[in-house]
């Protein structure tokens, strides 16, 4: 059996897409027929319609057959790593939306060393940028100080980094540049970031491009040329179209979804060593791709 709490900001949530966040090596499909053979619980009563919007403090319990339980694995959905490129001194990989970033740090770390078990020296892993816990997508990684130039590429700008981004309500230009300081600390409501044009401030630069028009929402191409904190969140939510599902930046309003629809799509850079021109893509996460999927359909999101 399975236990979880809805949490304050999952309010909404269907029953399917809950269950799914916590068990990720399983498909919707898989989830759905669970639920529809009885197999879910809210607060003690038996729940068998997938779409059923949850609220905080709900008590989910989840019982799957045995046959099912060993789909999950014994440890967890983090157990293995996306990878989308690895040698010697690099590797890239593909994170899941909802792990933190020093979780995953540790997630790598561990796939190395089982890796490398002959080798007695822990592995070394060196960490080039961050991921929000709701994002997914590449994430680059060096295996050797040596490949530690590869930081130079991000601080200089060097690296091109593109995501995909799904935004509330109908994004007017085709394309356009948000070119507004952005000011990190601690502010109201738990953002981390703002626009400002304090001294503090530091040049934050976002392109974004209409990659499809939804009636309720606006898929982007997005590109920064800036790593700011939250950079994307602050400056799309000051464009007035905050990313879906962004809470902090977004607030309640808006298409419903239980996390920003935020993805690391493309990363384009050197090799610190080789000096090979490298182009990686991570594909959308099934969660965005299914959502993408029903808005292409023109059902309305609810």
């Amino acid at each position: 059996m399975y236990k979880w709490r809805v949490k304050k900001s999952e309010r909404g949530i269907s029953l399917e897409n809950f269950i799914y966040k916590q068990l990720s090596t399983w498909s919707h499909k898989q989830v759905k027929n669970s639920i529809d053979a009885k197999r879910a619980f809210i607060n003690g009563k038996n729940v068998f319609i997938s779409k059923w919007n949850l609220k905080p403090n709900d008590l989910v319990l989840f019982t799957p057959t045995k046959k099912d339980a060993e789909t999950l694995g014994p440890q967890g959905r983090y157990k293995f790593i996306d990878v989308l490129f690895e040698d010697n001194y690099i590797i890239m990989t593909n994170k899941p939306p909802f792990i933190d970033f020093e979780s995953y740090v540790e997630t790598v770390k561990n796939y190395l060393k089982r890796k490398n078990q002959k080798e007695k020296s822990y592995p070394y892993l060196g960490q080039m940028h961050r991921l929000d816990k709701e994002t997914s997508g590449i994430m680059a990684f060096t295996k050797k100080k040596v490949a530690n130039t590869l930081a130079e590429q991000f601080r200089d700008h060097r690296i091109k980094k593109f995501y995909l981004a799904l935004v509330n309500g109908q994004v007017q230009a085709d394309q356009g540049t948000l070119n507004k300081k952005l000011e990190k600390g601690e502010f109201a409501e738990g953002k981390k970031s703002r626009v400002s044009d304090s001294p503090e401030a530091k040049r934050a630069i976002t392109e974004y491009r209409v990659a499809e028009r939804y009636e309720q929402a606006t898929l982007l191409n997005v590109q920064i040329l800036t790593g700011r904190t939250h950079q994307i969140r602050v400056h799309m939510s000051d464009l007035g179209h905050p990313i879906v599902g962004d809470k902090i930046y977004g607030g309640e309003t808006g298409l419903p979804f239980n996390r920003q629809v935020l993805h690391a799509e493309r990363l384009y850079f050197t090799h610190p060593i080789t000096k090979k021109k490298m182009r990686l893509t991570a594909p959308l996460p099934a969660d965005i791709q299914t959502l993408v999927d029903r808005l292409r359909d023109g059902e309305i999101v609810k």
